[in-house]
C-alpha cells in the first residue's frame, strides 16, 4: 500500500532549503468527522506511548481508582512518558506501596532517565523506575493485583490484562470488531497495537471530549507536568493552555485534544524529528486558534517555537518554515 505523506516543515540555511519534514495531520472535530493532510490509505501505525491513556482508562472498568484511593496525581503519572524526576519517582513508589509491590516487580527494562541532569546525579545507577514507562507498568501491576491476576507475566500478550486493554483500545478507536489490530513490542516489552490515524483520533476523542472518562481527563487537566516533564512536548503543548491534553509517542506521533472545542489533532512525522514534530503543531494550533502566543510565557515560547537555525557561535543563519499549503489545510478546517 502507498503512503503519501506531505510536506509540512522546511528547514532553510542562507535561504536556500537544507531539510525537509514529511508527515500526516488528521483533524477530528466535534462531531467526530475527519479531515486528512496527507494520504493515509487508512495505515495502521503503531500508538507508542500515545496509547498510555487508552491501557489507563481500563481503571474505570474496574474501579480502580476508588479501590487503591488514587490521586489526581497518580493516574497522570501512570499515564506518563515521564522524564524520572524526583517528582515522578515519588508518587509511584507511593503507589507501589499501596498495592503491596516494589520496583522489583516492573517488568520495564532499567533504562537511564530522559532527563538529564538526573541522568547525571545517578551516574548510570538506575532502576526500573527510571524508565518512561514505568507509571504505565506500576498501574498495569495495580489492576492486576486488585484482580489477583498474575504479576509475573502482566505485559504477556494472552494476559488478561492485556486482554482487557486490548478490548478497549478497540472500542475507543472505534475499530472494525471482526479486524485483528496489527501486534507488536512498545520499547518497555509491554504489548503495543496498531490503527489508522483516523482510529487513533476517535480514541482520543471518545477518551478526552466526552464525559465518559473524567478520571483520565483530569489527571491530564490538572497535571501537565507529571505527564512528561522538563522540556517535554506534551507537557509544553498543555502548558499552552488549560484546555489542552496532550501525549507524544515514539515514531513521530503526537496527539492533542482541545477540551473547550472537542477537537482533536494527530500528527505523524515520517523521520520522528522531534524539534519539527513541535513547530508543526504549535503552528497548526495557532492557526486554529487553539493557542495564544502572546499568552504564552517567554521562556516556554523559546523552548518550543523556536524556528531560528543558528551557528555553534550564535548567528542567524536560516529558519524553520511550515509548508504553505499545511497553513491552508489548517485554514480552511475552519
Amino acid at each position: 500500500m502507498e503512503l503519501k505523506p506531505k510536506l509540512l516543515l522546511e528547514q532553510t540555511r542562507n535561504n536556500l532549503v537544507e531539510l525537509q519534514f514529511y508527515g500526516w495531520i488528521v483533524f477530528c472535530d466535534s462531531r467526530k468527522n475527519i479531515k486528512t493532510l496527507g494520504g493515509t490509505n487508512s495505515y495502521p501505525f503503531f500508538h507508542r506511548s500515545c496509547a498510555k491513556p487508552f491501557q489507563a482508562s481500563i481503571i474505570k472498568d474496574f474501579n480502580t481508582k476508588e479501590y487503591y484511593s488514587l490521586t489526581d496525581k497518580e493516574i497522570a503519572v501512570c499515564c506518563a512518558s515521564h522524564t524520572g524526576e524526583p517528582v515522578h519517582l515519588e508518587i509511584l513508589k507511593g503507589i507501589l506501596d499501596k498495592i503491596g509491590l516494589s520496583e522489583k516487580d516492573l517488568l520495564c527494562p532499567v533504562i537511564e532517565p530522559l532527563n538529564k541532569q538526573e541522568q547525571r546525579h545517578y551516574e548510570g545507577k538506575y532502576s526500573p523506575l527510571h524508565n518512561n514507562c514505568s507509571g504505565k507498568h506500576t498501574l498495569m501491576l495495580a489492576v492486576c493485583r486488585q484482580m489477583g491476576w498474575d504479576i509475573k507475566t502482566y505485559i504477556d500478550i494472552n494476559h488478561p490484562l492485556q486482554k482487557e486493554i486490548y478490548k478497549q483500545i478497540k472500542l475507543l478507536c472505534e475499530t472494525d470488531s471482526a479486524k485483528e489490530l496489527p501486534l507488536s513490542l512498545d520499547g518497555c516489552r509491554a504489548p503495543v497495537w496498531a490503527t489508522s490515524l483516523e482510529e487513533l483520533s476517535k480514541g482520543f476523542y471518545n477518551l478526552f471530549c466526552t464525559d465518559d472518562y473524567p478520571d483520565i481527563k483530569q489527571a491530564f487537566l490538572n497535571n501537565p507536568y507529571l505527564i512528561g516533564g522538563s522540556e517535554r512536548p506534551d507537557t509544553q503543548i498543555m502548558q499552552m493552555g488549560q484546555n489542552l491534553i496532550a501525549k507524544a509517542g515514539a515514531g513521530g506521533l503526537l496527539c492533542v485534544a482541545n477540551t473547550d472545542t472537542n477537537e482533536v489533532l494527530v500528527f505523524k512525522i515520517i523521520d520522528a524529528n522531534m524539534k519539527a514534530r513541535s513547530i508543526i503543531a504549535i503552528d497548526i494550533m495557532q492557526q486554529l486558534g487553539w493557542i495564544n502566543t502572546n499568552s504564552i510565557a517567554k521562556k516556554l515560547l523559546e523552548n518550543s517555537l523556536n524556528k531560528i537555525v543558528t551557528t555553534e557561535t550564535g548567528e542567524n543563519v536560516g529558519e524553520y518554515v511550515l509548508n504553505a499549503k499545511a497553513g491552508l489545510w489548517a485554514n480552511n478546517l475552519r
